[in-house]
C-alpha cells in the first residue's frame, strides 16, 4: 500500500477531517479559535498559549486516539492531552456527515491528562468515523443554535456555512486526532465477524526488540471488526528509554514509570524509531485490551504484589476500557467481561492476574479467583451464541506459569479441571481459547474425556515484538491434538466466523502477513459432549500412546516414557532410568478426574512390574499412600500390606476397593480413617489421582498398564 502524508498525516485523512469539521461548524464555534489559529499555525496542534485571555484555544493530543470496548450501541474513545483541558469527540456514520454526535470529558494531572469518552446509542452494525480535540475550555464547541439539552453542550451539531474560515479550515486538521471503527451486531443479526490478536511488544530480556513492529501495520491492513491485544503490551520490567521496574521501584516513582512505558509505546523516542505502528492501528479498528503479568512486573500476583495497584492504574488509564463503571483511580478495576457480536460470537475476556495465587507451594490454587471463575461459567452456560471466544492471556492446554505445565506442576490445574468439567456437564458447545504469553503460535484440540469430540480448541499467537521460543508438546492430561506449533517468529492471529455461523476459521500470519497457519472448524466438531452422567467404565489401556499419563516427583511433573510393546498386553508406560531414591507417582489424566461420585463402591484396578523387586510397597513415602486421592485440601491414600502385595519382575494385578471400608487414610484430618461422606466429597470433586511408580530406594524402573476405574 502506498502511503502519502501531509504533516505526517494520511492526505485522504486530513481531507476527511476537514470536511468534517467544516460540516459541524467547529471552524467558528469560538473566536478564541480565530486568535490562536493565527498565533501559531506551525505547531502541530494548537497549544492556545496565545488565546488573549478568553482560554478557548486548542491543546495538543500527545498520543493519538483508540477505541475500545465496543458494543452494539456504545464504545469508549480514548485520548491524551499535554495539560488539563477538555477533550471532545464528534462522530457520525463512515458513509455522510448527518446526525453528528458529540461529547466530551475534562482530562487533569489526576489521569496524566487521559481521558475516556463513552459513545452511547450507536446504530448496531455499522461503521462510524470520529474527531478528537481538546481545548483549554469546555465552551469552545457547542451545536450552532446554541440549544442546551439539560445535559450541557452535547448531542447533534448541525451544518454551517463557514466559507469565511477557510484560514482556520486549513489547520484544525492538524489539531484533531481521527479514527474509524464498527460497532457490534446486535444479538440477533447474523453477520460475519473477524478479528486479529497477538501481544508481547517492546523490551524484554537483556536484548529487547524494538520498533517499528511490522505485526501491527499488517493488522491494519487487514482492516478486522476488531483487534484483541493479549497481554504484555508494556515491559515495564525490562530496560526501554522509559526506564525499568523492578521489585524495588519505590512506589512513588512505578506510577510514572508505567505512564512512560504506554506513551513510549505509541509515540518512542526518536533515536529508537519514527513510530511503533501502534498509533495507526489503533486509529482503523477498536482494540479489545487483556493485560498480562509484564503490565506491572515479571509473573506477578495481584493480591500480594505492592506494584500491581499503580500497574492497574496506568493500565486503566492508557486503554479505552469500559468493564466497570465505579472504577476510581488506583482504585480496584473489574478488567473481566463479554463482549457479544451479532447472533454467532460472544468474546469473553478474563484477568488471569489480578486474583491469582502466588505460585508458591500450595496443593490447590487460583488464576481467577472465586467471584471471577463462577462469573465465567454462569456466563459461558447462559450464551446462546453459536460460538464461545475465551481471550485468556494464559493458555488453558499449553505449559506455562499458569494453569498447567508437566516440567513445574503449578497447583493451579485443579481450578483448570474445574473450568473444563463446568464446561463438559454443561455442554458448553463451541469453546474457542485464544490466548498469547508464550510466545509463539500453538492451535491445538482438547478432548479431556476421551469421547472423541473436542472440549475446547485453543489457539495461540504473538509475540509481536519479544523474542520467541520453540515451541514445547501441549499438555497431555487434557488429550489434546496439535494442529499447528512453530516458534522463533513473530506473528499474529486471526478468527472469521461466517455469517451463517456454521464454520470458524483461526488463522496464523508472520509479521508481514504471510499466512503459516489456516484450519476451519465446523459448529458440530466442537462439543461438550452428552451432559454430567458419568461413564461407567474409564480405562488407559496404553495401546497406542501414553494416554496423558504423568510422572509426578519432587513436585514437578514430566511425562513417562511410552513403550509400544512389553505391556500386559500391548504398550505400557513406565519412568525414565535411573530416578533414583526419591517417591514418585503415575499421575491420572484428566478424563479420570471430575465429578466421579459415582464410581463410589467401585474399584481402581492396574498392572505394575518392576525391572527388579526387593521389597514392598513402602510404608511411609513422602507423600503418603500407594494410591492417593485428593480433592482440594483433602488427600486420601490407600496403602498395600503383605508380601502379596509387591510388584514383581512380571507383571502383577491390583485392585484397590473405592470405599470407606477399604480403610482409606485421611491425611488431612484429625481422624485418621476416611469416613464415606469425606470419601464421596473427594470423589465428587476428584483432582488428583495418583499411583505409585516407586518402591524401593535407589535406582530401579517401574511399570505401568491397564489402569481402569469401573463402578
Amino acid at each position: 500500500m502506498t502511503e502519502r502524508h501531509t504533516g505526517g498525516r494520511d492526505e485522504s485523512t486530513t481531507n476527511d477531517r476537514r470536511t468534517f469539521l467544516q460540516a459541524i461548524g467547529l471552524v467558528a464555534a469560538s473566536s478564541g479559535l480565530v486568535g490562536t489559529a493565527s498565533a501559531d499555525p506551525g505547531r502541530d496542534g494548537i497549544d492556545g498559549s496565545n488565546d488573549g485571555g478568553d482560554g478557548g484555544g486548542l491543546v495538543p493530543l500527545t498520543h493519538g486516539v483508540a477505541v475500545g470496548d465496543v458494543t452494539a450501541t456504545t464504545a469508549t474513545v480514548w485520548a491524551r492531552a499535554d495539560r488539563d483541558a477538555t477533550v471532545h469527540v464528534a462522530y457520525s456514520h463512515d458513509q455522510g456527515f448527518d446526525g453528528v454526535g458529540y461529547d466530551r470529558t475534562a482530562v487533569d494531572v489526576e489521569t496524566d491528562h487521559t481521558g475516556h469518552v463513552r459513545l452511547e446509542e450507536l446504530e448496531s452494525g455499522t461503521r462510524y468515523r470520529y474527531h478528537v480535540w481538546a481545548t483549554r475550555a469546555a465552551e469552545t464547541y457547542r451545536p450552532l443554535d446554541d440549544r442546551d439539552d439539560g445535559r450541557g453542550p452535547r448531542g447533534e451539531a448541525e451544518r454551517g456555512d463557514h466559507s469565511g474560515d477557510e484560514s482556520i479550515e486549513a489547520l484544525l486538521p492538524d489539531a484533531v486526532e481521527s479514527g474509524t471503527f464498527v460497532t457490534a451486531p446486535a444479538p440477533d443479526e447474523e453477520e460475519r465477524v473477524t478479528f486479529a490478536w497477538s501481544g508481547d511488544t517492546w523490551g524484554y530480556g537483556d536484548d529487547p526488540v524494538e520498533p517499528p513492529f511490522p505485526g501491527l501495520q499488517t493488522i491494519a491492513q487487514r482492516e478486522p471488526d476488531f483487534f484483541l491485544y493479549h497481554g504484555d503490551t508494556i515491559y515495564a520490567d525490562a530496560q526501554t528509554p522509559a526506564g525499568k521496574i523492578t521489585a524495588n521501584t519505590p512506589l512513588d516513582e512505578a506510577l510514572e514509570i508505567y505512564r512512560d512505558k504506554y506513551k513510549e509505546m505509541r509515540d518512542p523516542p526518536e533515536e529508537i524509531a519514527e513510530r511503533t505502528n501502534l498509533q495507526e492501528l489503533l486509529e482503523t479498528t477498536s482494540v479489545y485490551t487483556v493485560w498480562d503479568d509484564h503490565e506491572v512486573i515479571n509473573n506477578f500476583a495481584g493480591p500480594i504484589e505492592p506494584l500491581m495497584p499503580e500497574g492497574r492504574r496506568a493500565f486503566r488509564e492508557y486503554w479505552p476500557l469500559d468493564r466497570d463503571d465505579e472504577a476510581e483511580p488506583g482504585e480496584s478495576n473489574r478488567f473481566y467481561d463479554s463482549f457479544r457480536w451479532g447472533k454467532h460470537v460472544e468474546l469473553f475476556v478474563i484477568d488471569t492476574r489480578q486474583y491469582r495465587d502466588p505460585n508458591v507451594e500450595l496443593g490447590t490454587k487460583t488464576l481467577l479467583g472465586r467471584e471471577q471463575l463462577e462469573w465465567l461459567k454462569g456466563a459461558l452456560a447462559d450464551s446462546d451464541a453459536t460460538w464461545k471466544l475465551l481471550a485468556s492471556p494464559a493458555p488453558l492446554g499449553y505449559p506455562s506459569d499458569s494453569w498447567a505445565t508437566p516440567a513445574d506442576r503449578t497447583g493451579y490445574e485443579g481450578e483448570l479441571l474445574e473450568l473444563v468439567e463446568y464446561v463438559r456437564t454443561e455442554s458448553v458447545s463451541n469453546l474457542v481459547v485464544v490466548a498469547g504469553d508464550v510466545h509463539k503460535s500453538v492451535v491445538g484440540g482438547y478432548d479431556p474425556d476421551d469421547d472423541g469430540t473436542f472440549e475446547f480448541v485453543e489457539a495461540i499467537a504473538g509475540p509481536l515484538g519479544a523474542p520467541a521460543g520453540e515451541p514445547d508438546d501441549l499438555y497431555p492430561a487434557l488429550n489434546p491434538t496439535e494442529f499447528f506449533a512453530k516458534g522463533e517468529y513473530t506473528n499474529f492471529g486471526t478468527v472469521d466466523v461466517d455469517e451463517s455461523g456454521e464454520t470458524l476459521t483461526v488463522g496464523i500470519y508472520d509479521e508481514r502477513g504471510t499466512e503459516q497457519f489456516t484450519k476451519t472448524f465446523h459448529a458440530d466438531e466442537i462439543n461438550a459432549g452428552d451432559g454430567p452422567e458419568p461413564p461407567s467404565r474409564i480405562e488407559s489401556t496404553f495401546d497406542e500412546d501414553g494416554d496423558g499419563w504423568l510422572i509426578s516427583q519432587n513436585g514437578g511433573s514430566n511425562r513417562p516414557v511410552y513403550r509400544a510393546t512389553g505391556g500386559n498386553p500391548g504398550g505400557h508406560v513406565s519412568d525414565e532410568e535411573n530416578q533414583g531414591g526419591v517417591a514418585w507417582y503415575y499421575q491420572a489424566p484428566f478424563k479420570f478426574l471430575g465429578d466421579r461420585e459415582a464410581f463410589y463402591g467401585g474399584t481402581l484396578s492396574f498392572d505394575l512390574r518392576q525391572a527388579r523387586s526387593d521389597r514392598q510397597f513402602d510404608a511411609d513415602p513422602v507423600e503418603g499412600g500407594d494410591v492417593l486421592l485428593a480433592s482440594g485440601d483433602t488427600k486420601l491414600v490407600y496403602e498395600f500390606r503383605g508380601p502379596e502385595s509387591t510388584p514383581g519382575e512380571s507383571w502383577t494385578a491390583f485392585e484397590v476397593p473405592l470405599s470407606a471400608d477399604a480403610t482409606w487414610i485421611d491425611l488431612t484430618s484429625r481422624d485418621p480413617i476416611a469416613t464415606e461422606a469425606t470419601f464421596r466429597a473427594v470423589l465428587a470433586e476428584l483432582d488428583t489421582l495418583r499411583i505409585r511408580g516407586e518402591y524401593r530406594a535407589g535406582d530401579d524402573t517401574s511399570y505401568l498398564d491397564n489402569v481402569v476405574l469401573s463402578r
